[in-house]
C-alpha cells in the first residue's frame, strides 16, 4: 500500500490530529521514553521555566573581542539579550568571479553565511545564539522546534542544543522525501533528538507545543518558532546586517546594490532588511520566496519588521524606532515551484552552475531556488554589484550510525540507505 504521505510503498499508519495531541502532551510534559544521551546527563542540574515575551535575566557581559555588531551600535540592548557564541562570526564576503562570469555580473559576491559554525553553517546557527542563551537564562533544559522532514532549524537545534545540554524535542512535518531531507533527518536522530510526526502540519504543532507548555506544571520547554522567526531570533539578522555594513566599511567588498536572501519564515529577510536600514546601507533587499504565500507575504513581512522594532524598543527605548519601506525590499515570487521543498528546474540548473564554478554545495528548497532568481534577472543586474547570501550549510553532517527503527514508522523508508 502506498504511503498517503510519502508517496512510497510502506504501511498506512494513522495519526490523526486527537492522536497527535496525545503524543505532543506526553512528550513535551516530559514523559516519553528517549534514548539516553549526553545532553540528559548534562541537563539533569537544571530546572525547567516557561518561555514567554517577557526580557530574560541580564546576560554575563561578552569578551570585548566578542561584541557583536548590533550591540556595539546599540549597547542598550547588551544586557537584556543573552547570548552564546555558537558562531563563526563575522562570516566571509568573497567574489564570485568565475559564476559572475558565466552569468555577466562581473560584480557578484557572496556571503558565505554556510560557514556561520564549526558543528553547522547556515543563518539558523546565527538566531540560535540568542534562542539558546534565553532557555539557558530562564533554566529550560528541553528545547522543542517545528519544522518539515528537512528542515534546517531542526538538525541545527538539535546539533547546537545538544552541544549545550539541552534535550531536543522535533516536531515535523511531511515533505517531498529526497538526499537532502535523509540526510538532515539522520543527522538530527544521530545528534540525539526525539522526532515526531505532525500531521496536521507545522502552525498546528506549534499551537498544541504552546498549549502543552502552558498546562506544564513547572517542566515546560522552551519552543523555538518555526525557522527561528521572531522578534529575538529576527534581531540576529539585525547584526547580520551591521555585520556587513562593518565589512563595507573596512573594504572587504563594496557597497551591494542589492542583496539575494531566501525567504521561508521570513525573520531572515526582515532582520537583514532592517540592519541594513539601521546601519545606514542604501542597499535593496532582494527576498525569493521559497514558500508558501501563507507563510511569506508581504503584509505579515512588513508586520514582522514592525515588530521586531517594537521588542528592541522594549528592551532598549533609545533604538531608533525605524519603519521599512516598499522601496527597500523586493519580493521575488516566481521561483517556488510545486511549493516548499519540491524542486524547479532553474533551481536545479543553479546549483550545478554553482558547484561547477565556485565549489559551491547549494540545496534545493531555498539556496538553489535563491540563486536561480538571481541568474534571472542577470540581465537587470547587469554593471550593479549583487550579493548572493549563502544561508545553506556546508557542514558535513554525521549520519553513521543511524538505523531507520530509530526513527517514527513513517519515517523509516524515507532514513533509509539509498
Amino acid at each position: 500500500m502506498e504511503n498517503p504521505i510519502t508517496g512510497v510503498p510502506g504501511r498506512r499508519m494513522k495519526l490523526d490530529r486527537r492522536t497527535f495531541s496525545a503524543l505532543a502532551l506526553s512528550t513535551l510534559a516530559g514523559c516519553e521514553e528517549r534514548t539516553p544521551t549526553p545532553a540528559d546527563a548534562a541537563a539533569d542540574a537544571s530546572a525547567f521555566a516557561p518561555a514567554s515575551a517577557a526580557p530574560a535575566p541580564a546576560a554575563a557581559p561578552a569578551p570585548a573581542d566578542d561584541v557583536p555588531p548590533l550591540f556595539r551600535a546599540h549597547p542598550g540592548l547588551a544586557p537584556h539579550l543573552p547570548r552564546l557564541a555558537l558562531g563563526l562570526l563575522p562570516t566571509p564576503v568573497a567574489r564570485a568571479a568565475k559564476l559572475g562570469e558565466k552569468a555577466g555580473l562581473a560584480g557578484l559576491y557572496v556571503k558565505r553565511d554556510d560557514l556561520a559554525g564549526a558543528a553547522y553553517g547556515g543563518g539558523k546557527t546565527r538566531k540560535l545564539e540568542f534562542f539558546l542563551a534565553d532557555a539557558r537564562a530562564r533554566g529550560a533544559r528541553e528545547i522543542v522546534t517545528f519544522g518539515a522532514f528537512g528542515s534546517n532549524q531542526a538538525v541545527a537545534t538539535a546539533l547546537y542544543g545538544a552541544a549545550q545540554g539541552f534535550t531536543v524535542t522535533l516536531l515535523l512535518a511531511p515533505q517531498t522525501p529526497s538526499a537532502y531531507v535523509r540526510t538532515n533527518l539522520r543527522a538530527a536522530r544521530r545528534a540525539g533528538a526525539t522526532i515526531r510526526v505532525v500531521i496536521g502540519g507545522v502552525a498546528e504543532a506549534e499551537a498544541l507545543a504552546k498549549r502543552a507548555a502552558k498546562a506544564a506544571q513547572g517542566v515546560a520547554p522552551y519552543l523555538v518558532p518555526p525557522g527561528g522567526s521572531s522578534p529575538l531570533g529576527n534581531l540576529a539578522f539585525v547584526n547580520a546586517g551591521f555585520e556587513l555594513a562593518e565589512q563595507v566599511g573596512a573594504g572587504h567588498c563594496p557597497l551591494p546594490d542589492c542583496v539575494y536572501l531566501a525567504m521561508g519564515t521570513m525573520g531572515s529577510a526582515v532582520g537583514l532588511a532592517l540592519g541594513l536600514e539601521l546601519s545606514g546601507l542604501r542597499t535593496e533587499v532582494v527576498a525569493v520566496r521559497t514558500s508558501s504565500p501563507e507563510t511569506s507575504s508581504e503584509a505579515r513581512f512588513f508586520a514582522m519588521a514592525r515588530e521586531t522594532v517594537a521588542f528592541a524598543r522594549s528592551l532598549d527605548p533609545t533604538f531608533p524606532d525605524v519603519r521599512l519601506g516598499r522601496a527597500r525590499v523586493r519580493f521575488s515570487t516566481n521561483h517556488l515551484g510545486a511549493g516548499y521543498g519540491a524542486p524547479t528546474r532553474k533551481g536545479e540548473r543553479a546549483i550545478t552552475l554553482a558547484a561547477e564554478t565556485e565549489g559551491m554545495a547549494l540545496e534545493p528548497t531555498y539556496t538553489g531556488k535563491t540563486l536561480a532568481a538571481l541568474l534571472d534577472d542577470a540581465t537587470r543586474l547587469a554593471g550593479k554589484v549583487v550579493l548572493f547570501w549563502n544561508s545553506q550549510n556546508s557542514r558535513p553532517l554525521v549520519t553513521e550510525g543511524v538505523k531507520p527503527e530509530d526513527f517514527p514508522p513513517i519515517l523509516r523508508q524515507i532514513v533509509a540507505d539509498r
